[in-house]
């Protein structure tokens, strides 16, 4: 045996194999037990080298790391996006502040800390041994998380454009006009812009980070694309257009004409594939359909079927009708090509909008029961907000929800605006005074999310305020909305439609959730409200609205705060239910006070190039 042994082992091949093996074994060994280690070693703690949108969080724990990015939220929102320019210093904050209702204000960006780190806790819990390597390389190397946020990026390059208007001098293209039969050229003029390009990607970068400092806002030239030596080449066509003729206008038995000096003013050069050509100005045509009853005769808005339960059964009450609306990117074009070819008749394109809802099989929806209630208080409110409460609740009530349907509440409220009902309040935008409608429209929301609460449906998009707002105590039960951003939205996951119906009964909202009870039951523990966070210094802003020299205050402080709840729903015939805990965040907020002055101290203001003074975060204020 010893001597077949020593064979085996004079063998080389035989020999490594068995010494790879075991340095095989021993390495197996060793990760098993560094991944043991490490795994045991993590408790409820982050791993070392793990970082959320570059900040280290390493040795926190997940309310510490909550705490410490909150701060970092906080200080941004008090101390804003700073964009700096020798011209002009501007200042967009996070959130949109209103000066007459509280939920009027709005969030430009909101991060989300939770889900941000229930990504590190998910990777840290899975400890297989797969899932040893990039711990180690993590422990070695670091390892970034990405920061889940949400960012109106339109809305915040619209005020940043807004915000830097007039300070440089901008581009001019060669354009014309029609006058006495001539055709008077415009020269090009060049001219300057700010690279919003670069100044956006600097900003998401801050955001994704929460590291802020001042974003240095550089200028590059803007040249025209139409040039008046190129534009002349066309003054033969532009000529031609005075002897066609009326444009001749249809649609189904509506006939319009148009005269040539009215369509003539609707002409403007255009530029499209480095090519200038002779086109219409698009909102100079629009304009004309709105003024001359076109666009009134031929649009028909979409009717969902509304519904409302008398005697224990659905009636209809407003029956579904599809909408009609003019086809912009069809229409202009074929004006454009028609009067390339001379023949200016014109059957004007349109779109068919087919209603979400009808008013089809109205007793077989299965809506038999409240399943759900929310409600709210609106005591205390101006004017405009009841209204406008009043118009967005008539807005939502009778709408169906149709089993594993989606509901959003903004598709649901429609258009916000005048023409719909709605009145206008004042918010901060651009360190001005301006009106928008909605004042109102997150007691819709709040009252909505509470509905949705008690029905045991599933929350798909929620966002609480920016900070604690009266109307909606207990804090952390509240949904604020503002259109495009952020919506509220649950999904209906019975098998039978939901029909929402509500009511106000003095000065509480009521929305009543219809439908078939389906055995799942409703657990919700009393929001706990923690880390309590005294607000900044009062805030002046200088206005031209008020008086030089007088004072108006439209917002009081607020201490910021941390609020959450658990949420769990058991299904009939599952043995698991469940469970989310709702967080929500209320950046502490400042008394702001508008400051009269004159037009030239305002703008002397305005062309400043100070830096605003940085305020340190604020510290937490035990309970």
């Amino acid at each position: 045996m010893w001597e077949r042994f020593k064979a085996w082992w004079q063998n080389v091949w035989f020999k490594w194999s068995l010494i790879v093996a075991a340095i095989l074994l021993v390495l197996a060994a060793l990760a098993f037990a560094a991944n043991w280690g490490i795994n045991n070693s993590l408790s409820d703690k982050i791993l070392k080298g793990v970082s959320l949108g570059a900040n280290d969080l390493s040795g926190l724990s997940k309310d510490e790391a909550r705490k410490v990015l909150q701060q970092k939220i906080d200080f941004l929102s008090r101390r804003g996006f700073v964009y700096q320019h020798p011209l002009k210093t501007l200042t967009i904050y996070p959130n949109v502040t209103s000066l007459e209702s509280a939920d009027t204000s709005y969030p430009l960006v909101s991060w989300d800390i939770e889900p941000s780190l229930d990504q590190i806790f998910a990777w840290q819990d899975d400890k297989s041994i797969k899932n040893f390597l990039p711990k180690l390389q993590a422990l070695i190397f670091k390892k970034n998380f990405a920061l889940n946020y949400q960012w109106d990026k339109e809305q915040h390059l619209a005020m940043l454009e807004v915000g830097l208007q007039n300070v440089l001098l901008p581009k001019k293209e060669a354009n014309f006009e029609i006058k006495n039969n001539e055709v008077i050229f415009r020269p090009e003029q060049s001219g300057q812009t700010f690279d919003f390009t670069l100044a956006m990607a600097e900003t998401k970068e801050q955001i994704a980070s929460l590291q802020n400092q001042d974003i240095i806002l550089q200028v590059q030239v803007d040249e025209p694309n139409i040039k008046q030596a190129e534009l002349e080449k066309l003054k033969a066509d532009i000529l031609k257009t005075k002897d066609l003729g009326k444009f001749n206008l249809s649609f189904a038995e509506e006939k319009w004409e148009v005269k040539n000096q009215s369509w003539q003013k609707w002409l403007s050069a255009k530029y499209k594939d480095k090519k200038i050509y002779l086109g219409f100005d698009k909102d100079l045509v629009e304009k004309y359909f709105d003024l001359n009853g076109i666009k009134e005769k031929i649009e028909v808005p979409v009717q969902d079927a509304r519904f409302q339960v008398v005697g224990g059964r659905v009636k209809e009450f407003a029956t579904s009708q599809k909408g009609v609306s003019l086809d912009w990117e069809n229409i202009v074009p074929s004006l454009e090509e028609k009067l390339e070819r001379g023949d200016l008749n014109i059957t004007l394109a349109v779109k068919e909008i087919e209603p979400k809802i009808t008013n089809n099989n109205v007793n077989g929806l299965g809506i038999a029961e409240i399943i759900g209630t929310g409600k709210s208080d609106f005591t205390g409110s101006p004017k405009n907000r009841i209204h406008n409460i009043n118009v967005g609740a008539a807005s939502v009530n009778g709408i169906l929800i149709a089993p594993q349907e989606e509901f959003s509440l903004l598709k649901a409220l429609g258009e916000i605006d005048g023409e719909h009902g709605y009145l206008e309040e004042l918010v901060i935008k651009d360190n001005k005074t301006t009106p928008e409608f909605g004042g109102g429209l997150c007691q819709i929301g709040t009252t909505v999310f509470r509905g949705a609460l008690a029905s045991g449906l599933p929350i798909t998009q929620r966002r609480n305020h920016s900070y604690r707002v009266s109307y909606y105590e207990p804090a952390g039960t509240d949904a604020t909305i503002y259109s495009p951003w952020p919506d509220f939205r649950f999904i209906n996951d019975t098998e039978k439609y939901i029909l929402i119906q509500t009511r106000i009964e003095g000065t509480k909202l009521f929305f009543d959730f219809w439908g078939t009870k389906d055995g799942r039951e409703v657990i919700m523990t009393d929001p706990v409200i923690y880390n309590i966070v005294q607000p900044p210094e009062k805030k002046i802003i200088k206005t031209i609205d008020l008086e030089p020299g007088k004072t108006k205050c439209t917002e009081r402080a607020h201490n910021g705060a941390d609020a959450r709840f658990d949420y769990t729903v058991k299904y009939p015939n599952v043995e698991e239910p469940k469970e989310i805990t709702f967080y929500s965040h209320y950046v502490p907020w400042q008394e702001v006070c508008l400051l009269g002055v004159t037009q030239e101290e305002l703008d002397a203001e305005n062309n400043a190039s100070s830096t605003p003074e940085i305020i340190p975060p604020a510290e937490v204020v035990p309970n």
